[in-house]
């Protein structure tokens, strides 16, 4: 029981990492927390699942379709909502996000209904691996995750685009100075938050079928995301997966409720013992 509670709460952790992932990513660029980022993960996954009722599209295309739209949704409301609010106010900003959030789920909502949809592609036998079985979703989920933390990891060293965005993350001012088209990268950035949330969308979709409101897994990813330290993106991979192995083996153990609320007593021990987050580190600047 024990070893399956730790294999599905892997997979939760990395459907929370994914999530977490999107915060991170605006917040280190742009100082925004985006609380809409839960519901562009939902958008994508009704996208996917569009593609594949309606359309009669297969699963691979649907989900690439999916992450397209993630991102150019991203994008959009970057250069539509966000933009126009430089220089208010962070509770301002915090509003409009709030508000944007609110909007996508009603749209879903009138287009697809309020009642949950199933939307299962991987309609297989669980896997055997030595003596554990493990489901396709949880394997897949995993092993997503995992590549994209690579790729994240690259793209950030060794791209262009990714240097410019870590100069972004360590001075705005001093990166305006040099040319980097500040703009266009916080419009790339949220367009990348967005992919990466039709990524999480898709693969949490059969876990807990489709459903407007499935946008709240957002909020639960958020105290991965503060667990890790808010500006770090190796943080938020392992806050998303602490949180999830815990939540689940919790449980196993616990009554409901106290699992429902797992995520937040995590994240107020936290708060507690090391309020910046674990992978949080001190900076001294020359002045």
């Amino acid at each position: 029981m024990i070893v399956d509670g730790i294999i599905n709460g892997t997979a939760l952790g990395c459907i929370y990492a994914l999530v977490a992932l999107g915060f991170v990513l605006v917040y280190k660029a742009t100082k925004v927390i985006n609380f809409a980022q839960g519901e562009i993960m939902m958008v994508c996954s009704y996208i996917c699942y569009a593609g594949i009722t309606t359309f009669h599209l297969n699963f691979v295309i649907s989900f690439i379709i999916a992450i397209v739209f993630g991102f150019v949704l991203g994008s959009l409301l970057e250069r539509l909502f966000m933009r126009p609010l430089i220089g208010y106010s962070v509770l301002s900003v915090v509003i409009a996000t709030i508000g944007i959030a609110m909007v996508l789920q009603a749209i879903v909502g009138l287009i697809w209904t309020f009642e949950p949809q199933k939307l299962d592609p991987f309609q297989v036998s669980p896997y055997q691996i030595w003596a554990v079985s493990i489901s396709p979703v949880h394997l897949w989920t995993i092993i997503i995750t995992f590549t994209l933390t690579l790729f994240f990891f690259l793209f950030f060293r060794y791209t262009l685009i990714g240097i410019n965005l870590r100069a972004i993350a360590e001075d705005l001012i001093g990166s305006m100075a040099t040319g980097i088209a500040v703009r266009k990268m916080f419009n790339f950035t949220w367009g990348l938050a967005g992919a990466v949330g039709a990524v999480a969308g898709v693969l949490l979709a059969p876990i807990v079928f489709l459903h407007p409101h499935m946008g709240a897994v957002g909020l639960r990813a958020l105290p991965a995301a503060v667990l890790g330290s808010f500006g770090s993106i190796p943080g938020a991979i392992v806050g998303g997966l602490v949180l999830g192995i815990s939540e689940t083996i919790a449980g196993l153990y616990l009554p409901k409720e106290i699992k429902d609320v797992f995520p937040w007593l995590v994240l107020f021990l936290v708060l507690l013992v090391r309020p910046e987050g674990i992978f949080y580190t001190y900076e001294q600047k020359k002045v």
